[in-house]
């Protein structure tokens, strides 16, 4: 649970980012955080998604089918050491395999997520009362991830915690234009290191299908390029 929360932090950290402007169904991007990928607005069908190194290594991959609920139907990851989530949905739950263990994520009638089990860990999903994802935990772990929103529901700060001490703390400040739904600029600080983390992306309709990912350190310097394209179908 930890190295997926920190490979998100090196995507985008905080990713789908909401904006008055931009219309999301319910779910989407609760689901982004979990499976790693960008939210988007609109009635989406399917999004591909990948994340490649400056000088083009596929770092990682998504693919996510939606019903014409938004609820996902088909979710399918592989990372860059050979990582792969691949679950369907079969009634209430999705089920399949998660690097080689089987995975049940139960869901509500609403399609949120509530729990999501496997031989080795079972991990528990807090809402807020904007129905959006406040807190990741587990039983069998004493990290946490806590996740916090400005009064529009953006997310603006993911902090992890273990046993009650603050780990890591990330905070998001967003591009003034609100149709650029995606541009966020991410300060994480972590083991008395400061890195900053700026998406900027391409957008056509308003909707993100280039993004550039630099990493600086504390002084100011590149330390990590990286890019993504983001597809996308809508019913």
């Amino acid at each position: 649970m930890k190295k997926t929360l920190l490979f998100l932090i090196a995507i985008t950290l905080l990713a789908g980012c909401d904006k008055d402007e931009a219309t999301y169904y319910p779910q989407m991007k609760n689901f982004a955080y979990l499976y790693q990928f960008e939210a988007l607005p609109g009635k989406v069908k399917n999004t591909h998604q990948t994340l490649f190194t400056a000088d083009g290594q596929q770092i990682f991959e998504v693919n996510v089918d939606f019903d014409r609920n938004g609820c996902p139907t088909h979710v399918k990851s592989v990372g860059k050491e050979g990582e792969v989530i691949e679950v369907a949905r079969d009634g209430d739950a999705l089920k399949g395999s998660e690097n080689g263990q089987d995975v049940v994520v139960t869901l509500d009638k609403n399609c949120a997520m509530v729990k999501k089990v496997t031989p080795s860990m079972t991990v528990d999903i807090a809402y807020n009362k904007q129905g959006l994802v406040e807190q990741i935990s587990s039983p069998a772990s004493d990290a946490a991830f806590h996740l916090a929103y400005n009064s529009a529901g953006e997310m603006a700060v993911l902090s992890i915690t273990q046993a009650g001490t603050e780990v890591s703390r990330a905070t998001a400040v967003r591009a003034e234009d609100k149709k650029k739904i995606s541009d966020v600029v991410t300060t994480v600080k972590r083991n008395d290191q400061i890195k900053t983390v700026s998406n900027v992306c391409k957008y056509k309709n308003d909707v993100p299908y280039y993004c550039d990912i630099i990493t600086t350190d504390a002084a100011g310097e590149v330390v990590d390029k990286q890019y993504g394209n983001i597809e996308m179908t809508y019913y």
